[in-house]
């Protein structure tokens, strides 16, 4: 029992002891192996079941390691005791934003790759030479910037709504007449806006926009110089309303014609304001996700749509570089077109030769001219031969009566044993006319004089035009002083 005792009250000297905080020989407190005795004795508390073997085998494989961190750490702590960390400059502030910012990136474009980009690299000398700076490659920090902004620029933030009471619709009203802009936009940061808000608002801004001092103010008063197609315009296609029924869907009269709707006045406005890109969006748009819509309602839209864009325009010249610029769209450059691009492209070109036909005196670069009459192989069918044959006859610097004449002697492939429609009997009696006073111009009389037996055998009751228009005496006189023309040249034609 004494023994027992006195082995109690002796100190322990051995390494593992020290280590806990012991005073043996070579462990001297405050040494590196004292820190490290000091962070094995937190991992191992006093009562732990641990032999001292296995904590005399940790403790010196671990030591090395644990000696070195124990130094820094304390190295640290008092290091910051003495010397309190100074704030950083601004030039180190500078360095250490740069810095994380270029992580973050390598970060998100590590974690979201973007695709490769599709443009083709310059190739010759000449593209080489036109290209000023490089050109950063994507990354999904510009995508991510993209989306941000879009979200941010999207017509919902962008203007904060003057909420009314339910019973002010006097006050509603007001507003419409007083600033139809503004009552709109209201409406879409309410998220209330709709197609037919945006038909009011165009066609209340349309009749301002038409009187005669529209120009010394502006068209919305707490929206100075803002372009109001445009905006809705950009509404439409974030609101993803520009595919809906309610937008393309044009309706139509009793008879069968168009009725007036949203994009019969939104066109012109747009181009007024120099944005044509909604326009050809729309026109390019094939809609084949919204089964709500049929291909004949999108045939419709195209037809109105560019039909809207070609009379919008001032000269000839601006008309048929619309057009061509549609048949460039859809591709009707490269191959025949079909579907509901064909019927836009067979109305609006109709109405085009139709016009060139009724008014050749109007200027037209010869280039455009050809470019058009060449663009019919692509949107005609049956009819094409007599139409080319007519727009040759109607060049605005050489007239070609030669592809007529041929026409003339040989119509089996025009005239067969079908009639044809009223319609097209008169755009042919205007080609036998046309080419037979080219042909007199041309001194060409004999050619003449067959153009016109041609017209005489088969068109004569149009010839003579016997119907006439009631109550247009106008009309009736033009028509009679057409049918004396008529007379008088074939009374020449058979003196010859």
């Amino acid at each position: 029992m004494r023994r027992l005792r006195a082995i109690k009250a002796e100190p322990v000297t051995c390494p593992v002891a020290s280590a806990l905080g012991g005073h043996a020989p070579g462990w001297a407190a405050g040494s590196p192996s004292s820190s490290a005795g000091s962070a094995l004795l937190a991992a191992h508390p006093p009562g732990h079941s641990t032999p001292p073997a296995a904590l005399l085998h940790r403790c010196t494989a671990a030591s090395p390691a644990m000696h070195a961190l124990a130094a820094r750490r304390a190295f640290g702590s008092l290091a910051s005791k003495i010397h309190p960390q100074l704030p950083l400059t601004p030039r180190e502030s500078q360095q250490l934003l740069n810095l994380l910012t270029t992580s973050f990136r390598s970060h998100l474009d590590r974690e979201h790759p973007t695709a490769p980009s599709d443009r083709l690299l310059p190739t010759t000398s000449t593209e080489l030479a036109c290209v000023e700076q490089p050109t950063r490659l994507p990354s999904s920090y510009d995508s991510a910037a993209d989306h941000i902004a879009s979200i941010l620029a999207n017509p919902l933030f962008a203007r904060r709504p003057q909420r009314r009471a339910s019973d002010a619709s006097a006050a509603v009203a007001a507003d419409v007449l007083k600033d139809p802009l503004a009552w709109f936009l209201d409406h879409v940061a309410l998220g209330t806006a709709d197609v037919a808000k945006a038909s009011l608002c165009i066609h209340m801004l349309h009749k301002t926009q038409s009187k005669p001092n529209a120009r010394r103010r502006s068209l919305s008063p707490s929206n100075p110089g803002a372009r109001p197609a445009s905006i809705i315009a950009e509404w439409l296609r974030t609101s993803g309303a520009e595919a809906s029924k309610d937008f393309m869907a044009i309706p139509m009269t009793a008879n069968g014609l168009p009725k007036e709707s949203l994009v019969h006045t939104l066109v012109p406005m747009l181009l007024a304001e120099g944005n044509q890109t909604p326009l050809w969006r729309w026109y390019s748009c094939e809609c084949t996700q919204n089964n709500t819509l049929t291909a004949a309602q999108v045939a419709e839209f195209k037809s109105q749509l560019l039909k809207q864009m070609v009379a919008s325009t001032h000269t000839r010249d601006e008309a048929l570089t619309v057009f061509l610029q549609a048949c460039r769209q859809v591709g009707a450059d490269e191959s025949p077109v079909t579907g509901p691009r064909l019927k836009s492209l067979q109305v609006v070109g109709s109405h085009l030769v139709n016009q060139i036909v009724a008014n050749t005196q109007v200027p037209c670069t010869p280039a455009l001219y050809e470019e058009f009459a060449l663009s019919t192989q692509s949107w005609l069918l049956t009819w094409k031969p007599v139409v080319q044959a007519m727009l040759c006859l109607c060049h605005p610097t050489q007239p070609d009566p030669q592809p007529a004449l041929g026409l003339i002697r040989h119509p089996d492939s025009i005239i067969g044993p079908t009639t044809l429609k009223q319609s097209r009997q008169k755009f042919m009696v205007r080609m036998c006319l046309a080419a037979a006073q080219q042909l007199i111009k041309e001194e060409k009389f004999s050619d003449a004089q067959l153009a016109m037996e041609f017209t005489k055998e088969h068109f004569s009751d149009m010839v003579l035009m016997k119907y006439r228009p009631a109550n247009q005496k106008a009309s009736v006189q033009k028509k009679m002083a057409e049918e004396k023309k008529n007379v008088a040249l074939l009374d020449r034609l058979l003196l010859t």
